[in-house]
């Protein structure tokens, strides 16, 4: 694979003869991704009347499989906004579900993991396969013994709309309201070392003046150098745990005596 290139999506070998496959997307899954994408223009017209923003319960009766994956209801603040940029990434990250990062524990004698809801339901039959590629996967501390805050960030292309997503998974909705959220789409033709890098880099410089620099990389995916991209971020405290904006101005203050 070209390290300036992504791969599309391919006709699928083993395709399922079934009346429920879909060509591309369902009516809702288009009115999904046209908005989040800026891309109305290209939506059919029996999405035109649904409301991408709908978020329906998991407790309603709405078969995904047949009708096409939505907005489901997250937890905390930021999950408000973020129904549809989950919706998107549960779209893009579909033939790979059973494979991103999940947290499980053991509690009155039951097995339990985060994303069993998530993956409990059955998804959409769709007439192509289009893999998400891994960009790269960091862990951004270990909080305690087995305790880790893995991320992994993944690309995906969209074929219909010729855009690529890009999207960030956790093994808990604590941070952001949602397990898998999308944090940019880029163009077909897109660098690794361009546009890519920069919405993996937004989307650690969002609260980076208060966190440190994460802490180990657990799979450099398509990135050459992950640890030189972490590098360039401005982060609110050091590798040490001292905060850096403060440091820094009592450093300007020493020069200016």
């Amino acid at each position: 694979m070209s390290t300036n290139r992504l791969p599309k999506s391919r006709k699928s070998t083993d395709r399922i003869k079934a009346s429920k496959v879909v060509e591309y997307f369902h009516s809702r899954e288009h009115a999904i991704l046209a908005e989040y994408l800026e891309l109305k223009k290209k939506l059919p017209k029996d999405a035109h009347k649904i409301d991408p923003f709908e978020i329906i319960p998991f407790e309603d009766d709405y078969d995904e499989a047949k009708n096409g994956i939505i907005c489901r209801p997250g937890r905390g603040d930021r999950s408000e906004y973020g129904a549809l940029g989950n919706a998107v990434a549960r779209i893009a990250l579909a033939p790979i579900r059973s494979n991103l990062p999940v947290w499980g524990s053991y509690v009155d004698g039951k097995v339990f993991h985060t994303r069993e809801k998530e993956n409990s339901g059955v998804l959409p039959l769709r007439s192509f396969r289009s893999d998400p590629v891994l960009v790269v996967s960091i862990n951004w501390a270990d909080s305690g013994p087995g305790i880790s805050w893995p991320v992994h960030y993944y690309i995906s292309w969209i074929p219909y709309y010729e855009r690529y997503v890009v999207t960030a998974s956790y093994d808990s909705d604590d941070v952001e309201g949602y397990l898998d959220v999308t944090i940019g789409d880029l163009p077909e033709g897109v660098e690794i070392e361009g546009d890519l890098k920069n919405v993996i880099q937004n989307h650690w410089d969002r609260d980076a003046m208060y966190l440190q620099g994460w802490a180990d990389c657990i799979n450099e995916g398509i990135v050459k150098d992950p640890w030189a991209w972490r590098e360039e971020i401005s982060w609110g405290y050091d590798d040490e745990g001292n905060e850096a904006c403060f440091a820094e101005e009592e450093e300007t203050e020493e020069l200016d005596d």
